[in-house]
Parts: C-alpha cells; structure tokens; sequence
C-alpha cells in the first residue's frame, strides 16, 4: 500500500506539504512543488483517504444532480458533461428525480444531513418553496436553463443564436413558407425562442404571421394536431422549423403518413440532437447545442460556489452551435401546393 510519506519522498517534499497539496485545494503552493507531488502521486498510484479528507473539510465529496423528469433526449448529454467535469475535480455525481409532487425536502436533506454538498438543478423545480429555504440554508445551488433566483448562479445555452442558426439554416435552403412549432404551454423562455426565430425570418426578407405559429408539447405527444393544422394550410408550408427534436420526429411521422415526401415536398429540422434523432425516416435535421459543455460548466460552477467562490450570475454556453445535417431538410420546392 502506497502511503503519504512514500510520496514525500519521491517528490522530496515534508510530509506536511504534500498532504495539504493533494487533500486542500485551497492550499497556496508553487506550480512546481504541486506539479512535482502530483506527479509523484500519480506515479505511485497513491489513492487518499476520501473518508479522512472529509471529515477533515466537513465536505462529502459528492453533488447532486436533480432532474423534475428522466425523459427529456437532451439530459443524457448534461449528464455526460457534468459526470466528465466530476471525475476530473474527483467528485462523486449523484442523480436525483423530483416526484410527481413534493419531494424537495428530501433533497435538501441529502446536503444537510452532509451525504452531499451542493445541487446541481435542471430546468424546473416543482415546489415554489424549495429555492427560499435553500437560500436560507446557504445550501450551494447552480440552475441551469433557469434563472429564476438571482441568489443562485446559472447556466444556460445561447437558445438565441441556436433559434437564428435554425432560421437562417431554412432561409438559406430558400423556404419563404415557414411554419413553427412551439413548446406548449408558453413560457418566456419558449416566447423568446419564437421571437428570435420570427425576427431572424423576417432579417432574411421572410414574414411569419400569426397562423404560421403552432403548439404542442415538448414531447410532441400532441403533435398530431400540428400535422393537421399544417396539411390543412394553402398554400401549403415548404419547411417545419420546431423547438424540439422530439416534436420534428413526430412531424415527419405525422407528415409521411399522410403521404408527403420529405424532404422533397416538405422540410422539418428540428431543435437540439440525440442518436434517436438517426431513427425516424428519413433521419432527423437539427440543431445541436452545447448540452455537453453546459453540464460541465454547471459541475465546475457548482464547485466553486461549494468551496466559497464568487462568479457571474448567468453563464451562456454559446459554443459549439451547430446544424446536424440528416435527411429532412432540402432546398424549397420550386412549387407549392
């Protein structure tokens, strides 16, 4: 078993320093006696004492990650981020899923009772009460998606270059008949969505009035009155832009079944990617966001607010934005229905 003072000696440093190098982060020592202990702990697989360091820092070593909903295609990629940026920062990542209703206590338990440290939220809270007693508690909470409590930092995409991105990805393929699909219910996040997209068409010489703008869930579950809305229309759309990528799947299924060819007859691109996104027919054109990297920055945010530093409010992940180029996209057709 590879002990401390082994390290000391192969880095030849006093015991002392070496163990408030690799077990204090924020002990002061200089770039070149933490880069001589690190290496020599690296190079005799020296492990420490996760249980001693945090009874010594009163720290579990551990963050939460709490999701109102396990269905969502893009919170594999958050959680993909976020779980890179733990094991770099040796951290353990804890899952949690809110209830149907209530359960916020429960969470707040998980850090006070010192089984972790801080809560890394996504999207919604289901109970209005949580984020006043967690500010009450200075239990560390980063948000991400949402700012809905100045007191606590957040993380958020640039939904705004994404939206423009997609409008100008349809503009540049020249569709002038545009439909979009909006997340229903309304939020001012999904309001902001569609005005970014409407004013990016309207930049590129393309008005969207108000029957050009359709809802349904996120899911798409409803997007059957969509498909509808959009079959009935004269004359008929030439591209769906839609706020989802699950909503986009479901209106290329909608929209194959009643006979168009896509995208031959009508383009969809959707919003945010997943592997699923490969499974429709044809594969589905989106938007692919920084979910990745925002997971990461929400992890290395919510570390440092655990160990007491100071940051921005909100953060914009803004790079990398991209058009995920599949099979339902093409140029407009020359004749409309």
């Amino acid at each position: 078993m590879v002990r401390l003072k082994d390290v000391a000696y192969l880095a030849g440093y006093d015991i002392s320093t070496v163990s408030k190098v690799l077990n204090d982060e924020n002990f002061h020592a200089s770039a070149e006696a933490r880069q001589r202990i690190m290496s020599a702990a690296k190079e005799l697989g020296y492990q420490p004492n996760l249980l001693a360091r945090g009874l010594r820092t009163h720290r579990s070593g551990a963050i939460v990650m709490a999701f109102p909903r396990i269905d969502n295609l893009v919170f594999p990629a958050l959680t993909a981020g976020a779980e890179a940026a733990t094991i770099r920062l040796e951290q353990d990542l804890l899952a949690y899923k809110f209830p149907q209703s209530g359960g916020t206590k429960a969470l707040l338990k998980l850090v006070l009772q010192g089984r972790a440290d801080g809560i890394l939220i996504v999207d919604d809270v289901p109970d209005a009460d949580f984020l006043p007693e967690a500010k009450s508690r200075r239990v560390p909470i980063v948000m991400l998606n949402r700012q809905d409590d100045p007191s606590f930092p957040s993380v958020v995409l640039d939904d705004g270059a994404g939206f423009s991105i997609q409008a100008s990805y349809l503009c540049g393929l020249g569709h002038r008949r545009i439909v979009f699909v909006a997340v229903h219910p309304s939020s001012q996040v999904s309001r902001f969505c569609l005005a970014t997209f409407a004013d990016t068409c309207e930049a590129k010489g393309v008005a969207l009035t108000d029957n050009d703008i359709l809802r349904c869930s996120y899911d798409g579950s409803d997007a059957h009155s969509a498909v509808e809305a959009i079959l009935a229309m004269r004359p008929r759309p030439t591209a769906v832009a839609t706020a989802s990528l699950m909503i986009a799947m479901r209106i290329i299924q909608g929209l194959s079944e009643a006979g168009l060819r896509i995208p031959r007859d009508i383009s969809v691109i959707g919003y945010h990617d997943s592997p699923v996104a490969e499974l429709s027919n044809p594969k589905t054109t989106t938007i692919r966001m920084p979910s990745l990297e925002q997971g990461t920055r929400g992890v290395e945010r919510l570390v440092e607010a655990i160990s007491g530093k100071e940051g921005a409010v909100e953060e914009v992940v803004s790079t990398p934005i991209m058009v995920v180029e599949r099979g339902s996209c093409a140029q407009a057709p020359r004749r409309q229905i």
